[in-house]
Order: structure tokens, then sequence, then C-alpha cells
């Protein structure tokens, strides 16, 4: 009994034993690199460490994100939509309707609008003007105007605004409607000059010829914003170069008439030609 358990025995070490020397055959690496489970998982860690992102790296993109890096812009003062209207004076040669006094004669009676006009293209041109220069355009414009239109009386703003295209082959000029004060001070505040037709009987002018004239035109250049004032060159006196008007009352004088002489109105429109 003995016997046969210690032969079974044995065979059995025997197999173990033979395994084991087969497999040591086979594969000799497992038994000649004892580190290599080791050596392998260290490669694996440090792979592993190769693309895990430090901290600090997480916490710099957090803040990008949460502080996105906005374009650099200069900063700018807050101005106001509509900045403050600055004293104006533009520098525009003066003449009156009767350069010489002839005020007798019907021309240089009715010459507001062509006495404007010639101011305004004056300052256009940079030129001066003496007494006689503006008393000979005056009247080469009106005989311009009797020839061309017929009549050289009373002219609109429309009208007056085709004079200044007619005579003086200029184009940089813009009649403007429904206008204010402020539309005025406007233009002059972007270095333009302003004709205005207006009720010179509300205008309140000591020079004038009382009870003044009803059909009127004069040239605004300038405006003073301690007195409230528009300064005008108005050619209805000798005494109208830089003559000042108070706001209030130029604006409430403002009114259009009819080319013609005279001639009745149906509406009142408040106008002014722009010269650029």
């Amino acid at each position: 009994m003995f016997f046969r358990f210690y032969k079974i025995f044995l065979i059995l070490f025997s197999v173990f034993v033979g395994g084991m020397i087969i497999i040591f055959i086979l594969f000799p690496d497992k038994f000649n690199n004892p580190q290599l489970e080791i050596q392998n998982t260290d490669k694996f860690s440090e792979i592993e460490n190769q693309y895990q992102p430090l901290v600090s790296d997480i916490m710099s993109e957090t803040e990008a994100i949460e502080n996105p890096i906005l374009p650099i812009t200069e900063e700018k003062e807050n101005l106001p939509d509509n900045p403050p209207i600055q004293n104006i004076l533009l520098e525009v040669p003066f003449t009156s309707q009767a350069p010489s006094g002839n005020w007798q004669d019907i021309i240089f009676q009715n010459a507001c609008e062509e006495a404007s006009i010639l101011m305004a293209m004056s300052w256009v041109r940079g030129e001066t003007l003496t007494k006689e220069e503006a008393e000979k355009e005056i009247k080469a414009i009106s005989d311009f105007e009797l020839k061309t239109y017929g009549d050289f009386h009373d002219r609109s703003a429309a009208d007056t605004a085709q004079l200044i295209r007619d005579y003086f082959d200029y184009d940089n000029i813009e009649v403007m409607e429904n206008i204010s004060a402020s539309d005025i001070k406007t233009e002059l505040t972007e270095g333009n000059l302003v004709i205005v037709p207006v009720n010179g009987q509300k205008m309140n002018n000591p020079f004038y010829t009382p009870p003044g004239p009803i059909e009127h035109m004069l040239v605004i250049i300038g405006y003073d914003t301690q007195t409230k004032e528009f300064i005008t060159n108005d050619s209805g006196t000798k005494r109208g170069e830089k003559y000042r008007y108070s706001e209030s009352i130029l604006e409430a004088a403002l009114k259009d008439y009819k080319t013609g002489f005279h001639e009745p109105l149906e509406e009142i429109k408040k106008v002014m030609i722009v010269v650029k």
C-alpha cells in the first residue's frame, strides 16, 4: 500500500518537474528578466505623467477662460452727442446794398439779395470789397437778373440760390427749409456761411428807415454764446457790418418771400441758404 502511494507521488512530482523544465525551455525571457513587469509598469507611469496636465496648467487655462484677453482700445472721453456751440465769427467782407449811399435809386432800394450774395462770394473767393467794386457789382448782378429773369426786385431763397449758380457759376450751396436758430448755429459751427430771408419789420433795427423792409435778406457770419446773439452783415444799413441780433428776434423774423415785387404770401416758411 505504501509503495503504491509512493509511486503515485513520484509520478506526479516527475510531471511537475518536467513541466517546469519545458516552460523554462520554451519561455526563457520570463526567467531571465524578472523585473520586466515592473519596468513596463514604470514606463506606463512615465508616459501617463507626460500627458497629465499640471495643476498650475489647469488653473492657467481656467483663468484664461474667466478672464479672456480683450483687444486693447484707446480710452476716449465721454463726449456729449451735441457738443456746446462755441463763439463763431467768420471774416466776411461787408457792403451795404447802397454802397455810396444812393438809397433813392430803385436798384439799391431792392438790392439786399444782390449785396448778400456778393458778400458771400467775396468770402468764398477770399477777396476784399471796396465801395466802388461793390456798387459796380450790384448793378451788374441786377442787370443780369433783369436780362435773364425779367425782374430784379425781390428774390426768394431758392431763386437767390439759383442766381448764385447762374451768375457766379458756384454750386456748393444748399437751401434748407423748416429751420430754427439751432440749425443756423450748426452750419456756422461747421464753418459755413448762412444767408436768410427775414421780415425786416420784426428785426427792431433802429437804423432801418421806418417801419423797415418787409422783405429783406442778410448774411449771418457768427454767433456769440455769452450774449446769445447772431452776428450779421446786414446790407440794409451802412452800420450793418457785424451787426448783432438776439437769437430770439432773428428766429422770430425768419420768413421766406416770393420772387417779384412785394408778392403776397399764403404761408410763412423759415429757410436759409448755406454757402460752403
